[in-house]
């Protein structure tokens, strides 16, 4: 009997490629999420300051595109559950 391990090895390779490819965007995500909960925390503070409605305005402009280039940011389920949890009926 020979086991392989291949796949497994295969697997990884495509894991960490794709970490390469979304870590990256997912910083941006929490960068811009985290600024635009102190633009608004700071708007509750000086409801009349026109530069932080800007600011706020710009920030969530910022985050829709990003979550529209990559949707899964947004997702309420991690992406390692989707990919590898048991599917829905089992």
């Amino acid at each position: 009997m020979r086991i392989t391990v291949e796949p497994l090895t295969a697997d990884l390779e495509e894991w960490q490629t794709f970490l390469k490819m979304t870590l990256p965007l997912e910083e941006k995500h929490l960068e811009i999420r985290v600024a635009l909960r102190d633009a608004e925390a700071a708007l509750r503070a000086d409801p009349g300051n026109e530069n932080l409605k800007a600011q706020v305005k710009y920030l969530m402009k910022r985050l829709k595109g990003l979550e529209r280039q990559a949707p899964w940011l947004s997702w309420s389920i991690p992406r390692e559950v989707l990919l590898w949890g048991r599917t829905w009926g089992c």
